[in-house]
Parts: C-alpha cells; sequence; structure tokens
C-alpha cells in the first residue's frame, strides 16, 4: 500500500486537501470517502488507515478527504486561479456554515480528480452526513461517474433535533433561521435558539423538514409527519448498487428505535424501488463512529465492494 498527502480542487475553485491510498499493483478502481458532519478525515487515522489497507488488498484506491464541512468553522482556501475579487482569495468553510447540496462541487471534483490519475471505475463511500450527501448528490450530480453507494451511518439530524429542541423550541429555531437567511445568512444562530452556533444559513439547511438535508427522516416515519417533502425521496430514487451499513449500537439512531429499527424502515421504503443491489448490513459492538470496529467496518465494506 502507497499512501500520499495532496490536495484537489472542487468544481467551484475550492480546495480541499486528502489522503491517497492505492495498491502496490496498478489498479482503475478507486473510492471516495466522505466524513460526516463536524468530522475531519484526519482526526480519524485509525478507521481511514483500516479503511485503506482492506481496499488497497482489494486493488481499490481510497481518496479521503477533508470537506468544505470539515471541522466547525474556518476559512478555505480557493485555487490560484480563482477570480481575483474573492476576498484573501478565501471563504468561509465548516459545519457551521456549510449547505448540503455544495457537497456536489466537492465529490465532482474528487472524481475528477482521480480520473486525471487513471481511475474509471469509481465508488463513493458516506459516514453520517457523508451518507446523506450521497443521496443529494446522486439528485443532483449533472454527470454521475459512481457505480456503487455505501451509506455509513445515514443520519435523521431533522428528527434528532425535533427530539432534542422539543415542538416549540424546533419550530422557533426554524422560523429564526429561515428570517436571518434572507439578510444575514453567516449570523450565528442565538444560544436560546438551541442551534448556537450553527450559522443561520446551516441551521435553515439542517432543520427544514422539506430541505435537501432531510433524506433519512426515520422519526417522520415512524412518528409524525414535520414537512411535506416524500419520505426518502432521494434515498428511494438510487437505481446504483448501495450497502447500508450501521454500527448496531449507533446512539444516533433513537428515532427509528435504534439501528435495526432503521435498517428495517430503509428495507420496507425500498423494497418496491429501482435499486438494482441493496444490502443491509449490522456490526456488532459497533456505536455511530465504529469506534473499535474500523476493523470490522472495513472488512465488510472491502469484501462488498470487491
Amino acid at each position: 500500500m502507497n499512501l500520499s498527502f495532496g490536495s484537489f480542487v472542487a468544481t467551484d475553485q475550492v480546495k480541499l486537501p486528502g489522503l491517497l491510498f492505492t495498491p502496490d499493483k496498478p489498479t482503475t478502481k478507486a473510492a471516495v470517502w466522505l466524513h460526516g458532519m463536524r468530522s475531519s478525515v484526519f482526526y480519524n487515522s485509525t478507521w481511514i488507515n483500516a479503511l485503506g489497507r482492506k481496499l488497497t488488498d482489494e486493488g481499490i484506491a481510497l481518496l479521503a478527504f477533508n470537506n468544505r464541512g470539515a471541522d466547525d468553522a474556518k476559512r478555505l482556501r480557493l485555487a490560484d486561479d480563482a477570480p481575483s475579487e474573492e476576498e484573501d482569495s478565501r471563504f468561509q468553510g465548516g459545519s457551521l456554515y456549510e449547505l448540503i447540496a455544495d457537497c456536489v462541487h466537492d465529490i465532482d471534483g474528487a472524481a475528477a480528480y482521480l480520473q486525471a490519475q487513471g481511475f474509471s471505475e469509481l465508488y463513493l463511500l458516506g459516514h453520517s452526513t457523508g451518507a446523506n450527501k450521497i443521496c443529494v448528490y446522486d439528485a443532483h450530480a449533472k454527470s454521475n461517474p459512481f457505480s456503487k453507494y455505501v451509506l455509513a451511518g445515514p443520519g435523521d439530524d431533522v428528527g434528532l433535533f425535533f427530539a432534542e429542541l422539543g415542538e416549540q423550541r424546533f419550530w422557533k429555531a426554524l422560523d429564526y433561521a429561515a428570517k436571518a437567511v434572507k439578510h444575514e445568512p453567516q449570523k450565528v444562530m442565538p444560544k436560546y435558539t438551541g442551534m448556537h452556533p450553527f450559522s443561520a444559513q446551516s441551521a435553515w439547511d439542517i432543520l427544514n423538514p422539506d430541505g435537501a438535508y432531510n433524506t433519512f427522516p426515520f422519526y417522520e416515519a415512524k412518528h409524525e409527519r414535520l414537512g411535506s417533502k416524500p419520505l426518502f425521496q432521494e434515498y428511494r430514487a438510487i437505481t446504483k448498487p448501495t450497502l447500508v451499513i450501521i454500527g448496531e449500537d449507533d446512539q444516533f439512531m433513537e428515532t427509528a428505535g435504534g439501528a435495526a429499527g432503521a435498517l428495517d424502515i430503509l428495507m420496507a421504503q425500498t423494497s418496491n424501488t429501482m435499486l438494482k443491489v441493496n444490502d443491509f448490513m449490522l456490526v456488532p459492538f459497533a456505536d455511530h463512529s465504529f469506534h473499535d470496529a474500523e476493523v470490522t467496518f472495513a472488512e465488510k465494506v472491502g469484501d462488498w465492494l470487491s
């Protein structure tokens, strides 16, 4: 296995750093890894290394990169040839300011980077918010070069925040964010809303039941509707071979009645769709981030992809 550190440019000129794992023997296969909200590839070395080792053993390269939503808040560099009017060649990034639809720029940039190096068979893997991003990407990408998806620990942020904030506070926070977005999209949400320190634009993106972010509405499927958007709209539209893999003890699956409940809901949602292959796996003794089960996770994903 070989490892190199580098960067590539998203299709809107944002520079993103990443790690590229390649097998010792030449291959045309490569996977892209999307991390979750308020996370970073470089803070999950045990997990990424395990995945890199397994995939390269299977003859598959792995590109794991920090997307524009990595960490909480930071200024992102733009490509050297980006328009000079951009202030200091930077703009605001991090999970507290991210809009999920921008993932299309990041993922297309990652695909172009790999294709330029001769990789032609591409797979897209995402954890937590990264899994949601795959659904958003599948729905909005104009040209999709990926042949398989892995959705790891897909998240129901709308339902989780609704349960955490309570009905009255949830709707007040959403209303505040909706009004602030019109004039001050990057304004930090007040503490009393329960969404501090997210920006108004990110809070609106996350909480809106009818927005692009709400791709795994477990709460709505199991309890009550919060919006009018068809349940699992983006997920149900996927036609590529897809693996859903969840930790048996995933602490963020409470709105679905636990990890097994989440898989039951997803299997029911996809039983009559156009999915060519839809496989579902539970990883024993694993939490949301598969702590202490990273090798098991990597083995299951690598075996499925190969």
